[in-house]
C-alpha cells in the first residue's frame, strides 16, 4: 500500500515536472565535429554525457566531460537530460553531412542513461554505429539495441529497494549479445579497488573511483590521433 501511494507520488511528479533540469546550465553547444577547434584534442572520437532527472544529482557527469577532455585529450560536453532527442538528432545529422569521424562515446547517469539508451536506439533505426555506451545506475533502462558495440553498465544495487522503479541501479541486457558486449559491473559485489560501501544513486556520478571506471573504457576506445 505505501509503496503503491510512493509509486503515484513519483510518477506524479514526473508527470508535472517533465524532464527538466533545475541547476541553470545553458543548453549544451554541439558543434560540427570538423569545427577548428577539434584540432587541439589529442585522440579520436567525440563523448557525450547526460546527466539524470533535475540535473541536481548528476554533476558529476559535467566532472566527467571536463576530465575527458582535460587528461585524456577527447572532446567531451555534457547535457541535461531533456536534450537527448537533440543529441540523438546532431549525430545523425552529422552522419548524413559525412562530417562524422573517430568513435561515439555515450555516458548517462539514472534517467539520463536511460536516455543515452534511448539515443543509441534512435540511431539504431539509421544503422549508425555507438562505439562505447557508458551507463551509470540506470533506472529503467531501455534494451540495448545491436548497433552498440560495447556497454558498460556501473550500478550498485540495493535489495529490498530496487523493485521501486526510480533512484536504483539495475543490470541491463543486449537485444543480440552476439553483437553487443554488454558488462554489468554491481558496485555492492565486484571489487574495484575502492571503498564502494559509501555509494549511493545519488552520489555514484562524483565518486572519482566511477569516474576513473569511465575514464578508463573511454582511452582504451578512443585511439591517439596520428602527427
Amino acid at each position: 500500500m505505501y509503496l503503491s501511494r510512493f509509486l503515484f507520488v513519483l510518477v506524479s511528479i514526473l508527470v508535472l515536472t517533465g524532464c527538466v533540469d533545475i541547476t541553470g546550465r545553458s543548453a549544451a553547444q554541439l558543434a560540427p565535429n570538423q569545427s577548428a577547434q577539434e584540432s587541439r584534442f589529442l585522440r579520436q572520437g567525440h563523448v557525450y554525457c547526460i546527466l539524470g532527472w533535475l540535473g541536481i544529482w548528476s554533476r558529476g557527469m559535467d566532472v566527467i566531460a571536463q576530465r575527458v577532455d582535460a587528461e585524456l585529450g577527447v572532446q567531451a560536453t555534457s547535457l541535461a537530460n531533456q536534450e537527448w532527442t537533440k543529441l540523438a538528432s546532431f549525430v545523425r545529422t552529422e552522419h548524413e553531412a559525412a562530417r562524422w569521424s573517430g568513435p561515439l562515446i555515450l555516458v548517462g547517469h539514472s534517467i539520463g542513461a536511460d536516455d543515452q539508451v534511448r539515443v543509441a536506439k534512435q540511431l539504431n533505426q539509421e544503422k549508425i554505429p555507438v562505439d562505447l555506451l557508458i551507463l551509470i545506475d540506470p533506472t529503467v533502462p531501455p534494451v540495448i539495441p545491436p548497433n552498440v558495440n560495447h556497454c558498460v553498465n556501473i550500478f550498485k544495487s540495493h535489495p529490498g529497494l530496487d523493485a521501486v522503479p526510480a533512484f536504483r541501479g539495475i543490470k541491463v541486457r543486449a537485444a543480440d549479445p552476439a553483437r553487443t558486449l554488454v558488462e554489468n559491473i554491481n558496485l555492492r559485489t565486484t571489487k574495484v579497488g575502492f571503498d564502494t560501501r559509501v555509494i549511493n544513486h545519488f552520489n555514484i556520478a562524483k565518486i572519482k573511483g566511477v569516474q576513473d571506471m569511465v575514464l578508463a573504457e573511454i582511452a582504451k576506445t578512443c585511439p591517439r590521433k596520428k602527427r
